[in-house]
């Protein structure tokens, strides 16, 4: 049995759905009188339920959120040598962020066992048990089910392949868990603060080592039945190509990624480079690395294309090493998806460079902000 009354727990909801909230707003969203939100609120504080954001106790100008006692919200997020925890409210205010760098690149369990050490750690700093914690969010960079967190595949998954993420939580956490690929949970971040938080639909595109994608719409992420769309690195570009890393051949991760950009210069130039290396030939002029890089913004614009035309999206957002180091990339795929589209998609059609370079903490709070839409997260802190 709910030790709250019904109008109680629908203020907690609102809360927790809308983020903190002045008592006025609260009588309007409830639709209940500003005396009845008055009462609710004095007993919700006084059982610990929720709190004032601002030091004026007693104000009633002071805005209203939940307090810890109601319970936690943890996002993690795994890079590959990296792992960024967000601890936040109910309602979305962040309690603590942290980011742990340079763990073992070919040591997947070894990068769980530091990230779930490291969300007990952000636990405790805050004086919370484990059973404080309503929901996870984990995110991990490669292919992994989101309903098993099975990884998939030694070869195109080969620094993950071995662990199963969600179990390794799920022992020790007894609490709900999301499952999504960190490019994705990338193009939520980038729509909801970075160049595409105007768009409703938004294709976002990072290329770096790989090519992956997102596709966000009115702030959800198209995952796919698995959670495996969004691999827009293992699209074939040519069945004829180098082979790729999943089995496949000629997949557009090996003419755009940076792995592929610089086996490419060794192959045709007398000597091999670094990436740093390989863009300064860029910079200077150097014609082999000038056309590698003309190829990759080729490849890229005519990849999108299909793309665009599959999605309709209303913009491209271009992020990763290689769309900030190569001078042009951007504005070459630019040129290439405009003049290969139909008109009806691409008339409106917008593509642009991503906003958010630091991307750790911002990725993890669109863990957070992921979950507040979920409706058995509300359910789970409303309905005490």
């Amino acid at each position: 049995m709910s030790l709250l009354t019904p109008n109680a727990q629908r203020l907690l909801r609102a809360l927790i759905t809308d983020g903190p909230a002045h008592r006025a707003d609260l009588a309007r969203a409830l639709d209940v009188s500003r005396a009845t939100v008055t009462n609710l609120t004095n007993s919700l504080h006084e059982g610990g339920w929720i709190e004032e954001i601002r030091d004026a106790p007693g104000s009633l100008k002071n805005p209203l959120g939940t307090a810890v006692q109601l319970g936690v919200l943890a996002s993690i997020v795994f890079r590959v040598d990296t792992c960024t925890i967000a601890l936040a409210h109910l309602d979305g205010r962040l309690l603590s962020e942290l980011t742990l760098r340079d763990l073992p690149v070919d040591e997947p369990a070894v990068r769980l066992r530091a990230g779930s050490d490291l969300l007990e750690r952000l636990l405790a700093d805050n004086g919370l048990e484990a059973s404080a914690l309503r929901a996870l969010h984990l995110a991990v960079d490669t292919q992994m089910d989101n309903r098993t967190g099975e990884i998939y595949s030694p070869h195109a998954s080969r620094r993950w392949y071995g662990v199963n993420p969600h179990e390794h939580f799920a022992t020790l956490f007894d609490a709900p868990i999301y499952l999504q690929n960190t490019a994705r949970l990338e193009g939520l971040a980038e729509s909801m603060w970075g160049a595409g938080d105007a768009e409703h639909d938004l294709l976002y595109v990072d290329v770096s080592y790989g090519v992956t994608s997102s596709h966000v719409t009115n702030g959800v992420i198209r995952s796919g039945g698995h959670g495996g769309s969004g691999e827009l690195g293992h699209v074939v570009y040519d069945w004829n190509g180098p082979r790729c890393t999943c089995g496949n051949d000629g997949c557009v991760m090996q003419y755009v990624s940076i792995p592929a950009l610089l086996r490419d210069y060794a192959i045709a130039a007398p000597e091999a480079t670094d990436w740093p290396g390989f863009c300064a030939l860029v910079e200077s002029g150097d014609e082999i690395a000038r056309s590698l890089a003309k190829r990759a913004a080729l490849v890229m614009g005519r990849t999108l294309v299909t793309s665009c035309h599959l999605l309709d999206p209303d913009a491209v957002v271009l992020s990763g090493e290689v769309t900030r180091a190569l001078p042009g990339f951007v504005e070459q795929v630019a040129e290439t998806v405009r003049g290969g589209l139909l008109p009806l998609v691409g008339r409106n059609l917008t593509v642009t460079a991503a906003e958010l370079v630091e991307v750790w903490g911002v990725t993890a709070r669109a863990g957070i902000v992921s979950m507040r839409g979920n409706e058995a997260v509300i359910e789970s802190g409303s309905a005490l």
